[in-house]
């Protein structure tokens, strides 16, 4: 962490923006969680301007990597969404649904963005949809992230609130689980 951490601030006034590459860096790459590049930006910019840079940098890097997927699956694939009974069923929902939906998986903290970018370009999102929805569940996932990565890191004084973040993610996940299950039942 430190060694990221440590990269990232020797970049000096350009740090802001490396962050943000790595991080949509992460993003495509798909399988690759985000923990780490916001423990390192809660290390080099603070608790605030961490989470700050780092929910920036996952919304670039989502946006970024929907597109993309959007394009590969559209002009390398050439397969229709239809195919898929969840994902027709998903793209069949009125936008305020599709919103919630994506809200609601965004929710999940920890979980690797990738799958659900994936997801998105699969059920054939339009863009704004799929930036509402990922600007509003990234953002209490990505608070739970910060505050975890921030007393991880001053575990000497804050173990009793890493205690507590790790029981709200645990809530929080079985939460987006039930309603993601939920939500996919009612697509059959």
């Amino acid at each position: 962490m430190k060694e990221i951490a440590n990269t990232i601030a020797g970049y000096g006034s350009a740090a802001v923006l490396v962050s943000l590459f790595l991080n949509t860096l992460i993003s495509v790459l798909g399988i690759l969680p985000s923990i780490f590049l916001t423990t390192a930006n809660t290390l080099v910019f603070g608790l605030y301007g961490g989470f700050l840079v780092s929910y920036t940098g996952e919304l670039l890097g989502a946006v970024i990597t929907f597109l993309l997927y959007r394009w590969g699956i559209s002009s390398v694939f050439k397969t229709p969404s239809e195919h898929w009974k969840i994902f027709q069923g998903i793209s069949r929902l009125p936008v305020k649904r599709q919103i919630y939906f994506l809200a609601v998986i965004r929710l999940a903290p920890f979980v690797p963005s990738g799958l659900i970018n994936l997801l998105a370009a699969l059920a054939g999102f339009p863009l704004g949809v799929f930036t509402i929805a990922t600007a509003m569940g990234k953002l209490p996932a990505l608070l739970l992230e910060t505050y975890f990565s921030y007393n991880l890191l001053n575990i000497s004084q804050n173990y009793l609130n890493l205690g507590l973040s790790i029981l709200v993610a645990l809530l929080l996940y079985r939460g987006v689980k039930s309603e993601y299950a939920r939500l996919k039942e009612s697509l059959k």
